[in-house]
């Protein structure tokens, strides 16, 4: 039995590898016929053999292997390697960003099952996020799932462990209660930021950039969300009416998460000054990259711009 898993949802995967493991481990009463390989250096030889080995002290294997569509000298081998897995071997094949235009990506697509694991948003990432907390035990209200997914994102991850310090604390999770335990994703404070300073207000604005400094961030990565998230509402904005935010995300390439913030914020600003201030962020960037302004002054420079702009 062979599979292949794949996708961005890195959580999604690490679950679904876990369960696995601890079904064999149950099924077989050790972890004899358990097996990692890292697929990125591994010859075709030592793959071949690994696999087509007889179970010692077991009666079956699972085997995983993980990176092995990026290994050159393996890659265009791969359609062979799966099919000489025997019978009493379970292989699964994992790769988490893969390019799907590779030879070995699209070996392991000849996989007996092959499970693309995506990102979870809008109304199913909802749904995890009330599951998540009844599995440890605690209940989370509707108000309380948009407030946690608000401010700390949709990455899994981080909700995963969000929920569990919730849950520890009070076992019913409230609004108030994700308000004063979880901290402001960097995308959350990014988008706090862009909206302060595309509504004039300067000193929230720089607060919220030098907060984001003093958290290690750098003035690049700061700049390029601005820009995204610039981006995101111009888009919003000029949505045709009557565009819901599931068509706009489908359109765009983006969560139906992110969309749905953008076109509210959007609602409330100014198209020509969101265009102007996607035009000082890419301004700030050649300046940056041609050495005519330090990163922190520049950026620091483009939000007092645009936010003064705004208030005059």
């Amino acid at each position: 039995m062979t599979l292949f898993f794949y996708g961005s949802n890195a959580y999604a995967l690490r679950q679904q590898l876990t369960t696995m493991v601890e079904a064999y481990r149950r099924k077989a009463g050790s972890d004899f016929g358990l097996e990692r390989i890292d697929g990125t250096s591994v010859s075709v030889r030592e793959l071949s053999a690994n696999l087509a080995a007889v179970p010692f002290l077991a009666t079956s294997r699972l085997v995983i292997v993980e990176g092995a569509a990026g290994n050159k000298s393996a890659a265009d081998k791969l359609a062979g390697v799966l099919a000489g897995v025997p019978e009493s071997t379970v292989a699964v094949f994992v790769e988490r960003q893969p390019d799907q235009r590779t030879v070995g990506f699209k070996a392991l697509l000849k996989a007996d099952k092959v499970v693309k694991f995506e990102p979870v948003t809008g109304p199913r990432l909802s749904v995890w996020v009330k599951a998540e907390a009844a599995r440890l035990g605690g209940e989370i209200d509707a108000a309380a799932v948009r407030e946690l997914i608000d401010t700390a994102g949709e990455d899994q991850w981080r909700l995963a462990e969000e929920i569990n310090k919730l849950v520890n604390f009070a076992p019913k999770v409230t609004a108030q209660s994700v308000r004063e335990l979880v901290a402001a994703s960097v995308e959350r404070s990014i988008f706090d930021l862009v909206e302060a300073m595309t509504a004039g207000r300067t000193g929230p604005a720089l607060g919220l950039y030098r907060d984001l400094l003093s958290q290690r961030e750098s003035e690049m990565y700061v700049l390029t969300m601005i820009q995204w998230q610039l981006r995101n509402l111009l888009l919003a904005s000029s949505a045709p009416d009557g565009m819901s935010p599931a068509e706009l995300a489908k359109e765009a390439g983006l969560s139906p998460y992110v969309v749905g913030k953008a076109m509210t914020a959007a609602g409330r600003m100014d198209e020509a000054r969101l265009a102007s201030a996607y035009v000082a962020a890419a301004d700030c960037e050649y300046d940056i990259k041609t050495g005519r302004m330090r990163a922190e002054a520049a950026v620091e420079q483009l939000i007092y711009r645009v936010a003064s702009e705004v208030a005059e």
